[in-house]
Parts: C-alpha cells; sequence; structure tokens
C-alpha cells in the first residue's frame, strides 16, 4: 500500500513538472505595453563581491542602455579586490560595505536599498554583477514594470563556454528549465511567476517598502513569493534577456548545492501559505505551489525513476506503476519539446548522452540537504 501511494505521488509531480514543460516549451505572448506609457526612470542596482574581472563587461552592457534619468548604483561588498575602483572607472555610481560576519547578497541589497531612498527613479532593477543584459532589456522590464505597476522578471539563463563540460551544460540546460520554460507555463496556469535573482524591476513603490531576507540562500525566491501573498503582481518577460557565464565544474556543484537547498528550506514555509491564499481569494496560487513543490528536475527524475523500478518489483504492472510510467513518458516528452525549442544550443547532442552520469553527480548534492545542509552564503566560482 505505501509502495502504490509513493507511486502515485511521484506521478503527479512528474505530471505537473511535464505539463509545464509541454506548455513553456513555446514562446509566451509578449506583456501588453499601452502606446501612451512612456519609457521611465530607472535606477539599475548592481550588488558585487570581488567582481574586479567580470564586472567590466556586465558595467558596459548597462551604460549602453542608460538615459540621462537613469542612474547605475554599484555595491562593493564585502570586496578584497579592485571591484569599486573598476566600477567607478567606468562611470558608475559605488558604495562600499564591509562587515565580514554578515555576508551575502540579502545584506548589499539592503545597503543599497537604504542609500537609494533619497535618490529618483521609478523603477530598481536588481542585476548581479556578473549577468549581461541584452540590448534594450532594461528599459523593457522598466517599461513593463511602470506599465502594469508590477514586480517583473526577465529571462535569466547561464550560458556555458565552449569548452564546457557535459555536466555544466546539462546543469545550465536544467536551469533553462526552471528559469525561461517553466516560468513561461507559470504565466498561462498562474498569471504569475517567481524571482530569480537578476534581471528583476521593482516598482519603487515597492522596493522602497520590501525587505530583502538578508539570511536566506534565495532571497529572491523568499521575497517574490511574499510579494504574491501580499497580492502583489509578479509577471515574467522572456522578451528581456539576461545570460550570465556558467560556473566551472566545482563552481556548479556548489551553486546547484546553495540553490536547491535553499529552495527546498523555503518549501515548508511557502506552500503552506500560498495554499491558504488560493483556498481563500486567489485559486491560481495553487499552481505556484504545486511548481514550488516538485523538486529540482534530475533530482525528480532519479527519485522517479527509482521509485518506478521498486513499484515494478513490488507491484508488477499495477495501476500505480503504469501511471508513473505514463507521467515519466510525458515528462519525456516536454523535456525534448523544450530542447528542441530552446535548449540545442546549450545542451548539443553529444551532451545528452551523459545525463545518467549527471544524475549520479547529483545525488549526493540532494543526500547533503539532510546530512551537511548548506545554511551559508558562498560566492559562486567562475571559468577564468
Amino acid at each position: 500500500m505505501i509502495v502504490a501511494v509513493l507511486c502515485v505521488c511521484s506521478a503527479a509531480l512528474v505530471a505537473v513538472l511535464a505539463l509545464e514543460c509541454l506548455l513553456g516549451a513555446k514562446r509566451q505572448s509578449s506583456l501588453v505595453i499601452p502606446q501612451e506609457t512612456k519609457r521611465p526612470g530607472f535606477i539599475v542596482l548592481m550588488p558585487a563581491h570581488d567582481e574586479a574581472r567580470g564586472i567590466t563587461a556586465s558595467i558596459q552592457a548597462v551604460m549602453a542602455q542608460l538615459q540621462a534619468s537613469d542612474t547605475l548604483l554599484v555595491v562593493a561588498d564585502n570586496c578584497s579586490d579592485d571591484t569599486a575602483s573598476v566600477a567607478r572607472a567606468m562611470g558608475a555610481e559605488v558604495i562600499e560595505r564591509f562587515n565580514p560576519s554578515l555576508r551575502g547578497k540579502g545584506y548589499a541589497l539592503e545597503f543599497g536599498r537604504a542609500h537609494l531612498r533619497c535618490k529618483p527613479g521609478d523603477v530598481v532593477i536588481v542585476l548581479d554583477a556578473d549577468c549581461i543584459a541584452e540590448p534594450e532589456a532594461l528599459a523593457r522590464i522598466a517599461t513593463v514594470c511602470a506599465a502594469q505597476d508590477a514586480v517583473v522578471q526577465g529571462a535569466y539563463l547561464l550560458l556555458p563556454g565552449p569548452d564546457a563540460s557535459a555536466k555544466v551544460g546539462i546543469s545550465c540546460f536544467a536551469f533553462l528549465i526552471k528559469n525561461l520554460v517553466r516560468q513561461r507555463a507559470l504565466g498561462r496556469l498562474a498569471g504569475a511567476a517567481l524571482l530569480q535573482g537578476s534581471g528583476m524591476a521593482f516598482p519603487r513603490r515597492i522596493f522602497d517598502s520590501v525587505e530583502w531576507k538578508a539570511d536566506s540562500l534565495v532571497e529572491d525566491l523568499d521575497m517574490g513569493v511574499d510579494l504574491l501573498l501580499a497580492g502583489e503582481q509578479v509577471v515574467f518577460d522572456d522578451s528581456a534577456l539576461f545570460f550570465s557565464d556558467a560556473s566551472s565544474d566545482s563552481g556548479t556543484a556548489s551553486q546547484r548545492r546553495r540553490w536547491e537547498h535553499g529552495m527546498l528550506s523555503s518549501m515548508t514555509r511557502h506552500i503552506p501559505a500560498l495554499l491558504r491564499r488560493a483556498l481563500g481569494r486567489d485559486p491560481r496560487l495553487a499552481w505556484m505551489a504545486l511548481d514550488l513543490i516538485i523538486p529540482p528536475t534530475v533530482m525528480l527524475l532519479a527519485g522517479s525513476v527509482l521509485m518506478l523500478a521498486l513499484a515494478t518489483a513490488v507491484l508488477g504492472l499495477a495501476f500505480p506503476t503504469l501511471l508513473l510510467a505514463l507521467a515519466l513518458l510525458l515528462l519525456g516528452a516536454g523535456l525534448a519539446r523544450a530542447w528542441r525549442a530552446e535548449g540545442r544550443a546549450i545542451l548539443p547532442m553529444r551532451s545528452i548522452a551523459q545525463i545518467p552520469a549527471y544524475i549520479f553527480w547529483k545525488l549526493p548534492i540532494a543526500a547533503q540537504f539532510f546530512l551537511r545542509r548548506e545554511r551559508h552564503w558562498v560566492r559562486t566560482e567562475r571559468e577564468p
């Protein structure tokens, strides 16, 4: 009986992810901007920790999109390199923060928010110091933000380098599924989105009133869910593109551990709150809760395949076994459709054969959630 229940629960999670992949593989319709909407003045807030080597390209991309009414503020947070001087030399306004005992992006954002209280600007855009804003991306999300009085998340993706390993490519594809494909699906199913840390635009009234959870590993996820629960609108715009270079192999492991452990830790707080709100006033938020219940894609695949093997051994070809097998087939179709539509440049065909090895590489990260959980922010190592 227990195996049958676990099998059906696994099938439900796999089916939800399959639906999101099938719906999200298709590009969404552009968010409507009324013709009378003017481009607002905006502030780009860029937290940076020891980014002297890579911040130049990010600042260049931002400066190319700024007008006289716009500002770029770099928060050099606990830096031991020349991040601050490099940013100033390129024309950015820079403030520095030193508090080694309180480290992390959330603290830098709070420090920047306090500094901006008296600065003009209708919209504040948060952009990581290793993230490149594609041409017109900043103006796009700022204008949508002002037109809809909504928080806007752009499409934030990771790009593997030409010499990246299959492990890094598969990780970038999994990131694309989470940050692009599933975001589109949530837009269609719930009319809402989750925040993902970079390429986020906030109406000034919201930015001035929020408080970042500085000690959280996923302060962006926490912020987005809290805004939805407060009745604010959070939307996704896949026409505004933001890219970061992928991490090294060791950096990818550290990055995935931080994100996934932070996400799993936050589930217990967010899901009950979203379900209560969905049952009370906003049924669309049930889809947000369902999305958060889904474990990371590779973790879900590994667990479901093991569950299928166990169910086959214990139950044979009973209904729960067949249901899970069907859900996995649908997920395979959804992932294949997403790969054909968006993922071929990130994950070449030759790397797909390495997915089983990637799954085995990821299993210790899942186990560490229970045995050695990541609790503190660690800067992600980048490729040299």
